[in-house]
């Protein structure tokens, strides 16, 4: 008895000087090797390998409060997997990555997540995206052909606000809104693209000295001045009897952040004389370009008569036509940093309808110099 506990005793040592343990670690090796020092557990095989716990999935997941760094090997994926304190991921990806021979990866399960675990989509990205190829610029945006593919392409007109008034206010000698103006309300610099129509007639006739002359304006509500767009129609008259539409369109330079009121306003000499009124409508949007848009390439008021065809006229020359005095509209501001609108589909349907409205009062005009000099004969 004596001599098989002094053989077990013997045992023992041998079995413990096999392994070398330092204080700051143990090596599990074949040739007496001290661990690493940053290692607490240091195992060197070239024949055999470390084999971690083999767990079912369900086994896994039914373990209470694992600790985080926790290693198993899981037999339902046939994979490796670590807590990290807030669930299981797998270490390795298996089959799911695979590169071809042109070096594309390719992910067939599951969806890839970017700073984020448990990924909701496809892919989910927690941080800032960056894309450096397709000609970036400032302003642009990513759009799709129909087959999908991506490309940067420079952003639409932003459209800011809309909005619609629906009205009238009385006509005076200076210059006043005509129809309830719309009030827009910009929170950045940007423009505003007006529309808007009266109905006004007379049921005694106007003549030369009652003669009326349109313009769209705006005026910011905080103490601003009415502000006339570009130039305006001058000399509108209309026989007795008669009441017609009167609409124009155009858009402002670039305004200050701040709430305007925007809309068709006219003046006349002897208001009186338009006593056949109707409401009229205002529609206006505000809108921002893209940063290549830029006003500098649009025609100003002064060969916006080019894009109807026609050779620019001073203001002067259109007074004289109508036989108003140029002191008749000195009250008018007209607005220095007018441009045209890049809505091209927009203005030109608007210019459409103006130019049917100018037809019309054209031969309005003409039935009155036929009737007057009818009553000279």
């Amino acid at each position: 008895m004596k001599h098989l506990v002094l053989i077990l005793i013997i045992s023992s040592l041998i079995f413990l000087f096999s392994i070398p343990a330092f204080t700051q670690g143990i090596s599990i090796n074949e040739n007496g090797t001290p661990p690493d020092p940053s290692a607490m557990l240091d195992v060197e095989s070239t024949t055999k390998g470390f084999l971690p716990p083999r767990l079912t999935s369900a086994q896994r997941l039914a373990m209470q409060y694992p600790a985080s760094g926790l290693v198993v090997f899981d037999t339902d994926f046939n994979a490796l997997f670590v807590n990290t304190g807030e669930g299981w991921m797998q270490v390795d990806a298996g089959e799911k990555w695979l590169k071809d021979e042109d070096n594309n990866l390719t992910y067939n399960l599951g969806k890839v997540g970017i700073g984020v675990n448990y990924p909701e989509a496809e892919l989910e990205v927690d941080g800032q995206v960056k894309i450096t190829g397709g000609d970036p610029g400032a302003g642009k945006v990513l759009t799709s052909d129909e087959g999908g593919t991506a490309s940067w392409q420079n952003s639409p007109m932003s459209i800011l606000n809309v909005n619609q008034a629906v009205g009238y206010t009385n006509i005076s000698t200076g210059l006043n809104f005509l129809v309830l103006p719309a009030t827009v309300e910009l929170t950045e610099t940007s423009s505003i693209l007006i529309h808007s129509t009266r109905g006004m007639g007379s049921t005694t006739g106007v003549n030369s000295t009652g003669s009326m002359n349109l313009y769209l304006c705006y005026r910011n509500i905080n103490g601003g001045s009415i502000v006339s767009i570009g130039g305006g129609i001058f000399g509108l008259m209309v026989p007795a009897g008669t009441r017609i539409p009167f609409s124009l369109s155009s858009t402002t330079g670039f305004l200050a952040p701040g709430t305007y009121e925007v809309g068709l306003c006219g003046t006349t000499n002897a208001p009186s004389q338009w006593n056949s009124n109707e409401f009229g409508y205002t529609t206006a949007m505000a809108y921002k370009l893209p940063a290549d848009k830029s006003y500098a390439s649009r025609p100003t008021d002064d060969n916006f008569e080019s894009l109807l065809g026609r050779e620019p006229e001073s203001k002067n020359n259109l007074l004289s036509k109508t036989n108003i005095s140029p002191d008749s509209s000195a009250d008018v501001q007209s607005s220095q940093d007018y441009r045209t609108t890049p809505v091209e589909e927009k203005i030109e349907q608007l210019r459409l309808e103006n130019e049917s409205i100018k037809n019309q009062l054209n031969i309005l005009l003409k039935m009155i110099e036929t009737e007057k000099s009818t009553r000279i004969d």
